[in-house]
């Protein structure tokens, strides 16, 4: 076996890339050398380069050396597509797909993309977003294209996202571009005296449990397979260090999943007409009912009630009911080690057999299954 010296020019935040690099340079038998992107080494010629490109211009430079020698590179981003490099990275656009589905499911009609930061994968992330998502038009805030050349300036960031947050029309769902930026939508709500997750929703990406789980508002968060993407760029890269033909196509490595938290743990209905249905069903959710005894405690014709909900979110009080049922079954699966039996009586199922024959025809699995995917997901 070829003991290949690699290069690693990647960020180890968070450190699951670095996991899944470890786990194929043990099987190949590498010899790694990390540095730090801002200062890539002038004189390394090895085996093979795994990088994370983006506008550092030094980093740059050391790219263009590195493919003037023909030594092969694999990039873990796609921030510099104009730059022709073999790359294995996060599904970018699908994780804008997963926030939007989320939100939507949660009847949110509006929504906001914030990041710190700015370049080609947020632009994939809200072009993925804007694929699915039903509501309004999504407000885009990203503070390098408002702040210019003063985007250190922290504190005037911090002023600026109150601001959008406190005239943002309400309740208001908020795609953060990692976790990092969700506390920062988290912290200017608390500044604002907004209520998290009634009056705005925030979620983030990557789930980082540190940061994710030690808020004043726990944050939902895309789990973002990084230790997968670590793992195929570095096999990718073993296969053009030995000689193999690279991938003809851009790889993208899908998400794993939402965690869901308090930040987003509610639905987003304020329709004056809708409201007294919404709030008959949240506080009865426990008992068994149907759009029959909705339109009874609201004193209207079920014919109505099945037009409102059909005009206002586009399906019927029926299949409101369900969906609110399969949404609190998700969240006792994953956060209690309730029995189904238990679960399909806090859901206002009759029978356990309910739950199961209704939860997997809306997921697709049955409760155990989902639950112990979500189990499997949680440990990774």
């Amino acid at each position: 076996m070829a003991n290949h010296e690699v290069l690693l020019l990647i960020s180890s935040d968070p450190p699951h890339r670095f996991q899944g690099i470890a786990r194929l340079a043990g099987e190949q038998g590498w010899h790694i050398r990390a540095e730090r992107r801002r200062e890539p080494p002038k004189d390394w010629t090895g085996d093979g380069v795994l990088v994370m490109l983006e506008d550092i211009p030094q980093l740059a430079d050391f790219v263009k050396r590195i493919r003037n020698l023909h030594i092969p590179i694999v990039d873990l981003l796609e921030a510099r597509p104009e730059v022709p490099l073999v790359r294995v990275a996060g599904d970018n656009p699908e994780i804008g797909r997963f926030a939007a589905e989320h939100f939507n499911s949660r009847d949110f009609r509006h929504a906001a993309f914030f990041s710190v930061r700015h370049n080609h994968t947020h632009d994939l992330r809200l072009e993925g977003f804007r694929q699915v998502w039903r509501g309004e038009s999504p407000e885009v805030w990203l503070w390098p294209d408002f702040a210019g050349d003063k985007a250190s300036d922290w504190s005037r960031m911090g002023t600026w996202l109150r601001n959008l947050l406190r005239t943002a029309p309400k309740p208001l769902a908020v795609f953060a571009w990692n976790d990092y930026d969700a506390t920062h939508v988290l912290n200017a709500c608390r500044t604002e005296g907004l209520k998290v997750p009634e009056e705005v929703a925030i979620l983030g990406v990557d789930d980082n449990r540190v940061i994710c789980e030690h808020q004043s508002v726990t944050l939902s968060s895309i789990a973002h397979d990084h230790e997968r993407v670590g793992y195929m760029a570095a096999a990718t890269l073993e296969r053009l260090m030995s000689g193999g033909a690279a991938p003809r196509d851009l790889v993208r490595v899908k998400p794993r999943g939402i965690v869901t938290r308090a930040s987003t743990d509610t639905f987003a209905v304020n329709d004056p007409e809708l409201k007294p249905a919404i709030d008959f069903i949240t506080h009865n959710l426990g008992r068994p009912f149907g759009a029959a005894q909705i339109a009874a405690a609201l004193g209207i014709p079920r014919i109505r009630l099945d037009r409102l909900f059909a005009a206002k979110l586009g399906h019927s009080a029926g299949a409101e009911i369900n969906r609110r049922r399969i949404a609190e079954a998700k969240k006792l699966l994953s956060t209690t080690e309730l029995g189904l039996s238990e679960v399909a009586s806090y859901c206002g199922y009759c029978h356990a057999s309910f739950l199961i024959r209704s939860f997997k025809k809306a997921t697709g699995a049955t409760p155990t299954e989902w639950r112990r995917q979500q189990s499997r997901t949680s440990r990774d």
